[in-house]
């Protein structure tokens, strides 16, 4: 999907960062993300996590698990979707085969009860009583299920689902970036209703990107909207939908964007969103024409993203010292990261 132009992008802006090509061996890739499973796995009892950010409880959450010996907060939630993102991207278990067992049997068994309780966010006809519209998208477009993508698509009213004011100032953002993953669940449940609701993802975050200045927002507007151009199916990405920009155009437009924010300070002092940003950025279908252009350019970030990683394997969200806070999150991610270049870099050389 990515051009050659895009590709020569790529390289034009990665090559003045390096004096020469990275070498980024499998070995490498595979040994970092073993140590950082193995970190996350200590943190881990079985029932929770042992981190400040994860234990966090919003105001009036009370989420209940259909399997005894789990806590379930959203932020917890968050992680074992992490989890299963990274089983899914074809991270080996390796030193956490516990914590993907019973991340695969909670995410499981919350589908059942979760089609029952529907969304309490939306604007059109909330649920009370149920769960937030990121986070029930986000478990129908992981288990793959039509049922939450239907209760999710119903919820749909005009051009999106929340309140244009759920989010407010720095945090706008968000709006977007939650409606990235409930178009994500149209797409499992009714194909051709998720692609005309990318179609417009796509125009409403290139629209929103023309007034957000903040470089951290305007990486998350990029992330969520190329992990969501990631579902389609090779058949629905060459659609130009009824208005443009076509999905190839938006693609090459937030790639863009994407390498020329790994360039801000910004960015390079935020390892959580340069870690997601890396990740969006990796292909993961059929791009021939940039295959190598590709690998050689993300290889230095996926060796400055291996050189971060802390003594213990994990790795840290903040970028103050000594801040622990958020540290298996971001190890999650990092090693959601390091599994897609993994695949697309053995596949390619």
């Amino acid at each position: 999907m990515i051009g050659v132009g895009a590709a020569a992008l790529f390289s034009s802006l990665f090559c003045s960062t390096r004096s020469r090509p990275i070498a980024v061996t499998d070995a490498m890739v595979r040994i970092s993300i073993d140590k950082g499973l193995a970190c996350v796995s200590r943190l881990y009892d079985g029932n929770a996590f042992r981190d400040e950010y994860l234990e966090y409880e919003y105001p009036g959450e009370a989420i209940e698990s259909p399997l005894a010996g789990y806590r379930l907060t959203y932020r917890t939630l968050d992680a074992y979707f992490i989890v299963l993102m990274n089983r899914q991207a074809g991270v080996p278990d390796g030193p956490a085969g516990r914590l993907f067992e019973r991340t695969d049997a909670v995410t499981k068994a919350l589908v059942p009860v979760w089609r029952r309780k529907g969304i309490y966010n939306l604007r059109r006809r909330p649920s009370p009583g149920g769960i937030a519209l990121d986070t029930y998208a986000i478990l129908a477009v992981l288990r793959r299920d039509t049922v939450m993508g239907r209760v999710v698509e119903a919820g749909l009213d005009g051009d999106g689902w929340l309140a244009a004011d759920f989010y407010v100032g720095q945090e706008a953002f968000r709006r977007l970036a939650d409606e990235s993953w409930a178009a994500r669940a149209v797409l499992v449940a009714d194909p051709e209703a998720g692609v005309d609701r990318l179609h417009a993802l796509c125009r409403q975050v290139i629209e929103a990107l023309r007034s957000e200045h903040i470089p951290v927002a305007r990486a998350n507007l990029v992330i969520h909207a190329l992990e969501a151009l990631a579902d389609l199916p090779p058949s629905a990405a060459a659609a130009t939908g009824s208005q443009p920009p076509s999905f190839e155009e938006s693609l090459r437009s937030l790639r863009r964007e994407g390498v020329r924010l790994l360039q801000t300070s910004e960015i390079r002092n935020d390892p959580l969103t340069l870690a997601n940003l890396v990740g969006a950025l990796v292909p993961r279908r059929d791009e021939e024409e940039a295959t190598r252009t590709m690998v050689e350019t993300l290889s230095p970030l996926i060796d400055g993203l291996i050189r971060r990683q802390e003594g213990d394997g994990c790795w840290s969200a903040s970028s103050r010292p000594g801040d622990p806070s958020g540290r298996v999150f971001a190890t999650l991610r990092v090693i959601l990261t390091l599994g897609r270049y993994r695949t697309f870099g053995s596949e390619r050389r």
